[in-house]
């Protein structure tokens, strides 16, 4: 499908208002090329992730943006940037890095962004109407403007929000179209105790698991009896987008989309009906954490998403002025901050041991002790538990909010009885534990294709054709491990064009984030639960059989191609709306950029362990034969 312009966007695109809007203009064209957009839509509004600083490719893109005379179109707020500006923590930030990123904050100001410096703006007053199309990053907000607010959004990475803030549009496809925003599956929760539903405890954990199981698929939560509040909402959103590639989910009577499962399905049978157990949610709970056994915690971390009023007062109602042993650092926004300091509250918390934290958080930037081999970190927040080990080198320990700010008063892991199951001596019946597992069944899952519904009960041998989507999603488990050289070639797709190059294959066994998952300075795989962590993507012709997670996997993509480390190419299952615009943005600074090819993940395994020249005609090996590639534009 060709991608048709306007005359007024052609005109954009030819430098009509400025280098800095025609730069934007080619990144939005390329990004809806890449992903089969047939237009260009308008958009009423964003919300920038790219303002966090993952190196100096970030700061210098945005600089060339001002540079070249560009300004926003429409409103758009920032996500957390790596300095707390308010100076209510202290960010280990120093030199080069400490100014790169003041820079780079300067810089999204400068294009015209809110200062609003938080991963949570529907929380300070940006909240877009349902049926509002608009070009929102970071993926919990993203997760939570389709799914609670109901308004149209697909997952943007960095510099394609900007972008499209910039272009004041977006390409026209995922879930801006209502088609696609219709529930596929059903994640049944009804077995699970009421009292346990009830409370907070369950939706990170929930989260995780609907995450780990669906993918990127659209999904409809059934058996949820009342509204668990929009705190509830936003964490298993986060938990959801962090462990799976979540955009939007539907709970059946609770959000807009989903007045009853029926109506979310629209009128269909699912196709597929995950039947959610005590043993499913606790295996969930227990894959949380990487620190088992844990006698001692050094800190505890909380607000990811950004703490809410109401989850302040919490927080003060469990600590009831109570010394801490250990400190706890609370993140937030400045919307919040200001009711913290109506009345002496924030001091308050400060005085019990309490490190409030600002514009920023605790997984984003230096900011826990540089602790001698890594210390352990306590949270309640699903998003800290899967990306904390990678980005801070802290073990996780996962509780609920009451359990953390125990933990904090004894300086050690305090449990109370659980509503369900006990995740502590949970044995996770996987041979992948990690969030990352590519979504296959998890435990004793009781997953139902529709055609056995009703009947017994039987596993999916494969993960759900769901999650092939465009972000990425599970493992096909049924691929040959034969040699294929007798089988008729498909042709691999270029996807991003770039150099030639040879180098090993390293074919993932997981779907992985980039953020958090690899080390944007060296490459390095930092993600403890990846099966393939302390390996190196750097030089190699990397095979990704899906990806997951942040949107901030483009802005390190970019910085390793600036330093040097990325992959020598890249081989992917599906084009992937966030990771190759890492690579679409260096080809726009005019840096070396390594190729992109689509082919299919049951092709991958000759490849393994073999050295492959990937160029633009496709991939080779000494070995083996040649698969050419196909060029779907120029």
């Amino acid at each position: 499908m060709s991608l048709a312009l306007t005359p007024q966007e052609r005109a954009v695109t030819a430098g009509r208002d400025g280098d800095g809007a025609a730069m934007a203009m080619r990144i939005v064209v390329e990004a809806a090329r890449l992903l089969g957009a047939p237009r260009l839509i308008r958009i009423a509004s964003a919300h920038i992730d790219g303002a966090l600083y993952h190196g100096d490719s970030g700061t210098l893109f945005a600089e060339k943006l001002v540079q070249g005379g560009a300004t926003v179109a429409v409103r758009a707020t920032l996500n957390v940037g790596a300095l707390d500006l308010t100076g209510c923590s202290k960010v280990r930030l120093e030199g080069h890095e400490r100014e790169m990123a003041q820079r780079m904050m300067g810089a999204y100001r400068a294009l015209g962004c809110e200062p609003s410096w938080t991963c949570a703006p529907y929380q300070a007053g940006h909240r877009p109407a349902r049926g509002t199309d608009v070009a929102w990053g970071e993926s919990n907000a993203v997760v939570f403007c389709n799914s609670v607010l109901g308004a149209r959004t697909n997952r943007y990475g960095d510099f394609l929000d900007i972008a499209c803030a910039i272009a004041g549009r977006a390409p026209d496809y995922g879930l801006h179209r209502p088609e696609n925003r219709r529930a596929r599956l059903v994640f049944d929760v009804s077995a699970l105790p009421r009292a346990f539903l009830a409370s907070e405890a369950a939706w990170p954990v929930l989260g995780s698991l609907y995450g780990r199981e669906t993918g990127s698929a659209v999904g409809v939560v059934r058996g949820v009896d009342a509204h668990p509040g929009e705190d509830a909402l936003k964490a298993f959103g986060a938990a959801a987008a962090s462990s799976g590639a979540v955009g939007l989910f539907h709970i059946a009577g609770v959000t807009p989309e989903a007045p009853d499962a029926d109506t979310a399905l629209g009128g269909e049978e699912p196709e597929t009906i995950i039947r959610v157990t005590p043993e499913m949610v606790a295996a969930a709970r227990a894959r949380l954490s990487t620190t088992g056994g844990a006698e001692r915690i050094d800190a505890v971390a909380i607000g990811s998403p950004h703490l809410s009023a109401t989850e302040f007062e919490a927080l003060e109602r469990l600590i009831s002025g109570r010394k801490l042993a250990v400190p706890l650092y609370a993140c937030t926004g400045r919307h919040a901050l200001a009711d913290l300091d109506k009345n002496g509250r924030r001091k308050a918390l400060e005085a019990t041991g309490v490190v409030v934290v600002a514009d920023t958080c605790v997984v984003v930037t230096p900011i826990l002790p540089d602790l001698p081999g890594g210390g352990v970190l306590m949270t309640n927040s699903g998003k800290f538990a899967h990306y904390a080990p990678g980005n801070t080198g802290y073990g996780v320990v996962y509780g609920s909010l009451a359990e953390c700010v125990e933990s904090a008063v004894a300086g050690r892991p305090v449990f109370s009885d659980l509503i369900i199951g006990d995740s502590r001596s949970t044995t996770i019946p996987t041979p992948n534990p990690s969030p990352q597992g590519g979504g296959g069944p998890s435990g004793n899952a009781t997953r139902h294709p529709v055609s056995t519904f009703g009947g017994e009960a039987k596993a999916l041998e494969s993960p759900s054709p769901l999650r092939g989507g465009v972000r990425g999603g599970g493992i096909s488990r049924n691929t040959s491990q034969g040699s294929r050289s007798d089988s008729p070639d498909i042709a691999p797709q270029i996807l991003v064009p770039g150099a030639a190059a040879t180098g090993e294959a390293l074919i993932l066994s997981a779907p992985i984030s980039f953020w958090g998952g690899v080390d944007p300075k060296t490459g390095r795989i930092a993600d403890v639960r990846h099966p393939q962590h302390g390996e190196t993507v750097a030089g190699k012709v990397l095979f990704l059989p899906g990806t997951i997670g942040s949107s901030s996997a483009s802005a390190v993509l970019l910085e390793l191609v600036k330093n040097g480390h990325a992959p020598a190419a890249l081989v992917l299952h599906e084009p992937d709306a966030i990771l190759l615009l890492g690579l679409i943005v260096a080809r726009e600074m005019g840096w070396n950029t390594p190729v992109a090819l689509r082919m299919d993940r049951d092709r991958f395994e000759p490849f393994r362990g073999k050295s492959v020249t990937v160029d633009g005609e496709g991939l080779a090996t000494k070995e083996g034969p040649s698969h050419m590639a196909s060029h779907p534009h120029p």
